[in-house]
């Protein structure tokens, strides 16, 4: 029960990290986003792999450590679990949707020039 408390807490301050930084509001919670990060590691931590070991952990100990085991919500909190660890690996290997990129980061992205077929 005690490591399943503590891997929730873990993955509610990994939650709040992760919408902290996906907001951000402050120039410290953006300074994931330089140029050197876009497109490489530093996205895919604070888009997809932070947001989805949050995600596991909550409903992994919420599962598995405080809801009884007769009740519906484990049921419910037991399928999200599943759903996570089947959707993670598929998030890590496609590139990242421009969906899940917060609007602000998309804007401050340098646009691509078009190259006009003229000679």
């Amino acid at each position: 029960m005690i490591w399943a408390a503590l891997i929730l807490a873990a993955g509610v301050v990994g939650a709040g990290v992760s919408i902290w930084q996906h907001l951000g509001l402050s120039a410290r919670a953006r300074s994931w986003a330089t140029a050197w990060n876009r497109g490489g590691v530093g996205e895919d931590v604070v888009l997809i792999h932070l947001p989805c070991i949050s995600a596991l952990a909550i409903t992994g100990s919420t599962a598995f450590g405080l809801v009884p085991e007769q009740t519906a919500a484990w049921t419910i909190i037991g399928g999200l679990f599943l759903l996570t660890c089947l959707v993670y690996p598929l998030l890590v290997i496609v590139p990242t949707p421009s969906f899940i990129k917060p609007k602000w980061y998309r804007e401050s992205r340098p646009k691509k020039k078009r190259t006009a077929g003229k000679k």
